[in-house]
């Protein structure tokens, strides 16, 4: 009976933390990485309302691990300078949902990412670079360049010749000499849970299921 009450207990006040989290306005942390390995995770409980970061060139490109627990919630929007960005969205094993161009360049808007095309909770990477600078997989671009489709400002989903493959650079076809500085405010998205907690919650679900095993033995 220990062994339950204990692991009961502990599990109670993790989810009780994660409950009561409150929202987390995240900075960047030093240069958030062009790669899937290199993405800065968003740790932490609760929902994240906004991302700010900076381009460290024309070329630089931000990925950012995120979790998405309502897709019907998902929204993503971004300002910043220079006034031509553009966001993505890719899937957990780095394959892109989503693109977005946004051509209009008023107040340095980006334009933002609907829950059009996001289908299913879990874990994504949010990216933002400067136009032109696009991802590539092994099959070549990833999403389609907007200027080639003549419907700029529109959402695109991974039909490139690339789209069936995930993220693995950058074309680097950014502005040269280019920097500046993102917002990028969000809706419908999570922190991802510190390694720690999900290790103390797997010890509280182990010791409960064995109690009922044993229990259910005697």
């Amino acid at each position: 009976m220990k062994i339950i009450q204990k692991a009961s207990v502990l599990l109670g006040a993790l989810l009780g933390l994660a409950g009561t989290a409150s929202a987390t306005a995240f900075v960047e942390s030093g240069d958030a990485g062009q790669s899937l390995a290199a993405a800065q995770v968003i740790y932490g409980s609760g929902a994240v309302t906004s991302i700010a970061g900076t381009f460290a060139s024309g070329n630089d490109a931000d990925l950012y691990k995120i979790r998405i627990d309502t897709p019907g919630l998902f929204h993503v929007s971004a300002v910043g300078t220079p006034s031509d960005g553009l966001l993505f969205l890719f899937d957990a094993n780095g394959k892109g949902v989503v693109y977005r161009d946004d051509k209009t360049h008023q107040g340095g808007n980006y334009g933002d990412l609907t829950n059009q095309f996001v289908l299913a909770s879990g874990y994504y990477y949010l990216g933002v670079s400067l136009y032109d600078n696009l991802p590539l997989s092994s099959g070549g671009l990833i999403f389609p360049e907007s200027t080639a489709t003549g419907n700029s400002g529109l959402e695109f989903q991974a039909t490139a010749p690339g789209g069936a493959f995930a993220l693995t650079g950058w074309n680097n076809a950014g502005p040269s000499n280019a920097t500046g500085n993102y917002t990028i405010t969000l809706q419908g998205v999570q922190a991802v849970p510190e390694p720690s907690s999900i290790a103390l919650i797997a010890i509280a679900l182990g010791g409960i299921a064995l109690f009922r095993r044993r229990r259910s033995m005697e």
